[in-house]
């Protein structure tokens, strides 16, 4: 029996070719009528005399390119339409062939390329994959597939441009975009530090998973490495793609192992010991080529494939040696270290392997008498580095007295950073969270601290703070008729410091726009005491903020583009997920994306308790309906959906929390707490 069935139109359709490139057919002409079953046309080849609906698509995208084609959509590629093709090829610079290239089809929409476009500034999932096609076409970027469109990124796509005979551009138009389609997809960019066994079915064992593996077993060990700490972009999908290849290589450096990104033998063992509390040892062999987290050197077993702080202090050591390490020390072992590492191996007598043997560690000792962690290999350390390395930076700490959180487990994140920074204020030197020469040096004979001073730490807000002290400035500047964008928000600003000026000068004061004895005077106000960073573990969620599936891991501290750190949590969702407030309180500020926007669209939600803290929401793709600014909201009520605006990369929720209206403080674990990411029913 036939169906009944109204058919609509379909708004897109797409299919897989076998290059791996999805073809997108645009909307069709008013009138025309397409089946639910009617199959997708390539329109890649198109020339003179073709015809059909693939021809139709083409002269209608040549036409919402404000390309004229004589005839129309007819359907039938002829000397109009060859004319309206080779005049938009000259258009875009291409060459004038008059037949439907890849980058002719990408340039007007009828290809769908998850890259093209992409320029310098750009960051997240796209740029992995763009930066993972450098790699398996021999153009590493330094670095890695990390996922920021950086200079190094510029760099290796114009290597990867001038090997193809393109425009040297730096950035992803569409002749490179069709060029990059043809790189041979989904090959190693770098070898495995040994043959990957085929993935096991059964829940428990992660040995032998590699990208393309599947199943739950990839679940236990995405989720296994997100409780660990480790970002895994997407969260527990049970898909092990170069996402999550990209947080076991984070995981294997930061426990000294060879980061191949696949789970071999010793990744296994170490990832069974970190999440079941054992001791992860073997007693059945020993892995030779495995980075040794135990050895009297932190350079024993790095080999091609390794990267991180360890990598750095070996291409130094070997620089300091005499020898040339192209590239410098990147803290990327590629060729040019292994080329380096061999000349080192052959001046000294060793066997040249290309990789870092004692004998090869003991050899670079001798140049360094001292042993053990010299300022050298740690000199640059800052937050988001890996290793053994990082490792003796933290020993080293500890050692001095200072406290570091989580201890010495070879991850530069925030407790490290802190510990430095604490460091670093009790040697005198400035607190800046990175380790220079004078922070080497005082780690090496480090000092008593100064007994703290029992002076007074009042005074007045200063750019750049947060918090009650901001508070009562903009209250107080309010009251003396001085308007400013976004009012008393306890945010020190350059809003703040104008309205400053224009008090200063209405009154004769001298027009810093800081807030000095004179003027704080004329404002009525009197000193207050510093505000200090509240304690992470004071962050309370009453309600989860993302519809599921999703998932986040801790990047809060994270280094991002332009000197910033990450200030929140990145929760990964599909586009269109709903938001929820996570507590009663009113929307105090509303976010609009716009061109070069960094937030894009989102909301400040500050509680109803009167503490002035309040949660931050970014990268919204609209507000649902009745949020606005001022409206009050309830826990769990829902406020908007998942999006990709401002500065993003992948649709997802970008989630800060501010106690009392301060500094951002980390909500990783506040998040942990109430992980709703299982719960996909609707709850707004």
């Amino acid at each position: 029996m036939p169906s009944t069935r109204t058919t609509r139109p379909l708004r897109r359709i797409t299919t897989l070719v076998a290059a791996g490139v999805t073809f997108t057919l645009l909307p069709l002409p008013f009138g025309a009528t397409v089946h639910a079953n009617a199959p997708a046309t390539a329109v890649t080849g198109l020339a003179l005399g073709a015809r059909g609906d693939a021809v139709k698509q083409l002269q209608q995208a040549l036409l919402n390119q404000g390309v004229p084609v004589d005839g129309g959509v007819d359907g039938v590629f002829g000397p109009g339409t060859e004319s309206a093709l080779k005049q938009f090829q000259a258009k875009r610079g291409f060459s004038q062939t008059g037949t439907v290239d890849t980058a002719t089809a990408i340039a007007l929409g009828l290809v769908s390329n998850s890259v093209f476009g992409l320029t310098q500034g750009a960051s997240g999932n796209k740029v992995v994959e763009l930066q993972n096609t450098l790699i398996a076409a021999g153009h590493r970027p330094a670095g890695g597939a990390d996922g920021i469109f950086g200079p190094a990124t510029v760099t290796a796509l114009k290597a990867f441009q001038k090997a193809k005979g393109l425009a040297q551009s730096g950035d992803v138009n569409a002749p490179t975009a069709a060029a990059l389609a043809a790189v041979s997809g989904g090959a190693a960019a770098e070898p495995a530090a040994e043959p990957a066994s085929q993935p096991s079915s059964s829940r428990g064992s992660v040995q032998g998973l590699k990208i393309g593996s599947r199943g739950d077993a990839v679940k236990q060990l995405q989720q296994g490495l997100m409780n660990l700490g480790f970002t895994v972009v997407g969260g527990a999908d049970g898909i092990y793609g170069v996402l999550t290849a990209n947080a076991v290589k984070s995981f294997q450096n930061a426990n000294g192992l060879s980061t191949s990104g696949s789970v071999d033998k010793a990744t296994a063992q170490a990832f069974t010991a970190a999440t079941s509390g054992g001791n992860g040892g073997t007693d059945d062999g020993d892995d030779g080529d495995d980075h040794d987290p135990s050895a009297s050197s932190p350079f024993v077993g790095l080999q091609y494939g390794s990267i991180g702080a360890d990598v750095k202090g070996l291409q130094q050591a070997l620089i300091d040696a005499g020898v040339t390490v192209y590239g410098g020390a990147d803290g990327v072992y590629g060729t040019h270290t292994v080329t380096a590492v061999k000349e080192f191996q052959g001046k000294h007598g060793l066997s040249k392997t290309g990789k870092v043997d004692q004998d090869t560690a003991n050899a670079l000792a001798s140049r360094n008498p001292s042993g053990g962690t010299d300022t050298a290999s740690i000199v640059g350390l800052k937050s988001g580095a890996l290793g053994n390395t990082v490792k003796q930076l933290q020993q080293a700490m500890i050692d001095a007295g200072v406290t570091v959180r989580g201890g010495a487990d070879g991850i530069f994140g925030p407790a490290t950073t802190e510990a430095l920074k604490s460091f670093q204020t009790s040697q005198g030197l400035p607190a800046t969270g990175v380790v220079d020469q004078a922070t080497a040096e005082a780690l090496k004979d480090p000092k008593a601290p100064s007994s703290p001073s029992t002076g007074s730490t009042d005074g007045y807000a200063v750019y750049g703070e947060r918090g009650s002290r901001v508070v009562d400035l903009q209250n107080a500047l309010l009251a003396a008729g001085i308007s400013f964008v976004g009012g008393a928000d306890g945010a020190f600003g350059s809003a703040t410091a104008g309205a400053i000026m224009s008090f200063q000068r209405a009154n004769g004061l001298s027009v810093t726009g800081k807030l000095d004895d004179a003027t704080a005077k004329a404002l009525g106000l009197t000193a207050a005491p510093k505000p200090t960073t509240p304690d992470p573990a004071t962050v309370k969620l009453d309600a989860f903020p993302v519809q599921g599936p999703c998932g986040f891991g801790d990047s809060y501290g994270y280094p991002r583009s332009g000197g910033r750190t990450h200030e929140g949590i990145d929760i990964i969702a599909s586009e269109g997920n709903e938001l929820y407030a996570v507590a009663d309180g009113k929307v105090t500020k509303v976010y609009s994306d716009y061109p070069g926007s960094l937030a894009g669209n989102g909301i400040r939600l500050t509680r109803s308790d009167g503490s002035g803290t309040y949660y931050f929401y970014a990268h919204m793709s609209e507000l649902a309906d009745g949020i606005e600014l001022g409206v009050p909201v309830k826990a769990g009520q829902l406020v908007g959906y998942i999006g990709n605006t401002g500065n993003s990369g992948t649709p997802h929720l970008h989630f800060e929390a501010h106690p009392n209206g301060g500094a951002a403080v980390n909500p990783y674990q506040a998040l942990k707490a109430i992980d709703g990411c299982s719960i996909t029913a609707s709850r707004g």
